[in-house]
């Protein structure tokens, strides 16, 4: 257990040099840790917003009055104060504090020496000892005062900011700008990102910089001194000090409610960078590969990294006959429970980088692409014994490996068709125990004829398809019929490259559907039945969809031509222009025979 937690309501001055028990008092530096993501804060978004909310309350401010700019948590680690939460807030205040820090000095440098210019000068020359203050460490006030009279450089003194994190690309730039005497000076220093075009050509912390640089160039020796006593004296956050790092994540986790909780592949990251020794700068490059390539296939919908983690916790319990049904956490499971792979940080990386590499293979047939698709649309946890079969069988023929693939298919079309739940003893543990049989080295033959015995002993067809037949059916199961409809009549069927949506052949919305009704000769209750019926709905492409809106189904055929999906090109030719009660009964009768023997088959 951590010592104690302690918070304190600073304001944004004494969050830099008055936090009770802390460092910070003196010289103490906030360090960004290894885990934490990169400076994401934008100019035209948040830099903005907390400009227009500075604004805001200094134009309405009363003499007592303070503003409240949410909290930061800190994990006080012997000397160090590591940033936990607050981070991004922390950044860009002290970005703020530098742009003001140049607009205050050259309105100094500017200043006649005359007594009607001493009121405002010292005024000024306090803001900047406090400015400074805040954002460098001095050994004592010979320091200060040697960098004011010209005797000492700015890049000669620390600055209160480190950071560390492995995922941000330009750790150093915050030096840089904290260093640099003028706005071109500055410029001339930070990075310039090449293949970006003009603003983008430069980092977040050079861009935010002088996104405030250019709000305070306007401001006069009054103006800039009230806007920096007020953010200074008057701006407030709440500092939650930990003396434990998992502690003080657990806490930030939750309270934290406008961010991003810090993941699982955060906390692991940064646990195998300290293993890394020697090889710390090989890791890091590799570990941006990994989040690269997760960040692409997430947003393809087929897996992030904590999913791919997740995926290697059940390799692990699979190579270690581990078929208990109740999981820790991924992090939990690497951080207590199985150290081991944590203190082989290279090795750790190669078998993350084979699970991806999973993912990422086009597949060896078209039709083993098609089920990968197929499965993508039923429930995640089907990834977990995708990953665990690639990962033990990549050698394994295009035939064997699409036996699997369409086994476990099947099962979790169950699962998509069925008022169960994964948890039940019907799958989950069914699963587990299958992990284990693959860790252990189970030919395909034996895990595909496992999961065929046990649909066969643990479901009835006869409920599966009634079920298809009387349910509104998962978005899957339209996937999964489509796909069969085209297997019966040998014709193409290809998922990847189409923007696909369900087309509802009787229209399901819209002004005409009392029409519609009246057409179908359907009570209210009756249409409620009847419209998300497997039998009424189908795949469609998405231009098409959206060109045929709620039209009648006479009136959709036409369009329905001009499909590649197999259902929508036969209803071209359907007779008579009427889709009711009558035709939906039938498709999805028909639809419940074909995949009941697809699956049983």
């Amino acid at each position: 257990m951590a010592k104690r937690i302690d918070a304190y309501l600073k304001s944004i001055q004494d969050v830099f040099l008055d936090i009770p028990g802390t460092v910070s008092d003196k010289n103490g530096i906030f360090i960004v840790p290894e885990y934490q993501r990169a400076y994401s804060w934008r100019s035209g978004e948040q830099c903005e917003k907390l400009w227009q909310d500075l604004e805001d309350f200094i134009g309405r401010r009363g003499k007592y009055e303070t503003y409240f700019f949410g909290s930061v948590i800190i994990n006080h680690d012997g000397e160090e104060l590591l940033v936990i939460d607050g981070q991004q807030r922390l950044t860009t205040f002290m970005l703020l504090l530098k742009a003001l820090l140049l607009r205050i000095n050259d309105i100094l440098g500017a200043l006649p020496g005359d007594e009607d210019a001493r009121y405002i000068k010292n005024h000024l020359e306090d803001r900047r000892r406090e400015i400074m203050h805040c954002l460098y460490s001095f050994e004592d006030d010979d320091d200060f005062l040697k960098v004011i009279m010209g005797r000492k450089e700015l890049p000669d003194l620390g600055i209160k900011y480190e950071n560390r994190s492995i995922i941000e690309e330009y750790p150093d730039e915050m030096k840089k700008v904290l260093h640099g005497k003028s706005i071109a000076g500055i410029e001339g220093k930070v990075e310039d990102i090449k293949y970006k075009q003009k603003d983008n050509r430069r980092t977040n912390f050079y861009r935010n910089f002088w996104f405030f640089a250019e709000k305070v160039r306007p401001f006069e020796s009054t103006q800039v001194n009230s806007f920096a006593k007020a953010l200074l004296q008057s701006c407030q956050v709440i500092v939650v000090i930990s003396h434990k790092t998992e502690e003080a994540i657990e806490i930030f986790n939750s309270l934290n409610s406008t961010g991003l909780p810090l993941a699982d592949a955060d906390i692991i990251s940064a646990k195998l960078y300290k293993n890394c020794g020697a090889d710390r700068s090989a890791y890091k490059d590799r570990w941006k590969g990994i989040v690269a390539a997760t960040s692409s296939l997430a947003a393809q919908k087929i897996s992030s990294i904590d999913e791919v983690l997740n995926q290697y916790m059940y390799i692990l319990r699979a190579e270690n006959a581990e078929q208990g049904t109740t999981l820790p956490g991924v992090r939990r499971y690497f951080t207590d429970i199985n150290r081991e792979p944590l203190k082989d940080p290279m090795g750790f990386i190669e078998k993350i980088e084979k699970i991806v590499s999973i993912w990422q293979d086009e597949e060896s047939t078209a039709e083993l692409a098609t089920l990968k698709q197929l499965l993508l649309r039923h429930n995640n946890n089907f990834k977990f014994f995708y990953a665990a079969y690639f990962y033990f069988n990549g050698d394994e023929t295009a035939e064997n490996k699409q036996a699997f693939v369409e086994a476990l298919l099947k099962l979790f079309a169950i699962l998509s068709i069925q008022e169960i739940g994964y948890s039940s003893a019907a799958f989950k543990t069914f699963l587990f125990s299958l992990n284990v049989d693959m860790g252990k080295g189970a030919p395909t033959e034996r895990i595909v004829g496992r999961i065929e015995e046990h649909i066969k002993a643990k479901f009835a067809r006869e409920k599966i398809r009634g079920a298809l037949v009387e349910r509104d059916p998962e978005n899957a199961v339209v996937y999964l019929n489509e796909y069969l409809f085209a297997r019966e009549r040998g014709r193409p069927f290809g998922l990847d490259s189409l923007k696909i949506e369900i087309e509802h052949i009787m229209p399901a919305s819209g002004r005409n559907i009392p029409v519609i009704r009246e057409d179908a000769k359907m009570s209210e209750d009756e249409f409620e039945t009847y419209k998300d019926k497997l039998g009424n709905k189908i795949l469609l492409e998405k231009p098409i969809n959206g060109a045929i809106g709620r039209d009648w189904f006479i009136t959709k055929q036409r369009s329905y031509r001009g499909s590649g999906f197999p259902i929508a090109k036969s209803l071209a030719d359907y007779p008579g222009g009427a889709w009711g009660k009558d035709e939906i009964d039938a498709a999805s009768k028909k639809a419940a025979d074909r995949i009941a023997a697809y699956i049983f088959g």
